[in-house]
């Protein structure tokens, strides 16, 4: 005889109470300690608590034993999955930024992460701090019955590549001619990127 404590399962599950009775007497299920009804079948198939208690009864004198024994059965509610901060994409800067995956798991709860969207293995830091992408999937874990979510949360990380510099048409000097000539810069940008032009070498102005 023990007590039976689960997280919830979809579909739920259903917990059965067990006790031994001593040779020669069967089993009778009350739900009371004293008193109460006889339950023809011990079980629990929902969220919740229930107590069973089981009588001794002696199969030939037919007497019940003095006391019952108390075999509580229990479904814990899984919690809500986490809430995503946001997923994350940046240009990549120099020196190479760290990206940090953030979720927001409910109340009594704390966040896992994991490198799967099922199974696979638990992340302690959740991070990218190199070129390219990672998805990363929170789950919640309710601290006191310690069930898990029955989904994760997913959260990108993205580094993009910054391209490189633009080749540069070479610079220019002439002579004033009359009229005034107009000079224009001219570069080139790497395929799949376009050229926008400053008057500074670091910040300034468009």
């Amino acid at each position: 005889m023990e007590d039976i404590t689960e997280c919830e399962v979809s579909p739920i599950q259903t917990l059965t109470a067990t006790a031994t009775a001593p040779t020669g007497s069967t089993l009778v299920w009350y739900d009371a300690a004293t008193g109460g009804s006889i339950i023809a079948s011990p079980t629990l198939n929902s969220i919740g608590t229930v107590t069973y208690y089981a009588e001794s009864v002696n199969s030939t004198t037919n007497c019940p034993s003095l006391t019952r024994i108390a075999v509580t059965l229990t479904i814990n509610p899984l919690p809500l999955s986490p809430t995503s901060v946001g997923d994350i994409t940046e240009c990549e800067l120099s020196p190479i930024q760290t990206l940090t995956a953030g979720a927001t798991a409910p109340l009594g709860s704390t966040v896992v992460w994991y490198d799967a969207a099922t199974g696979g293995s638990v992340v302690a830091s959740p991070t990218l701090n190199s070129i390219g992408t990672v998805t990363y999937y929170s789950e919640s874990v309710n601290s006191a019955t310690n069930c898990s979510s029955s989904t994760r949360t997913p959260v990108i990380l993205t580094i993009n590549a910054a391209p490189i510099q633009p080749i540069s048409g070479g610079d220019i000097t002439e002579c004033e001619v009359s009229p005034i000539q107009t000079l224009t810069a001219t570069a080139t940008a790497p395929t799949g990127s376009t050229l926008v032009w400053y008057d500074a070498a670091t910040g300034g102005i468009l």
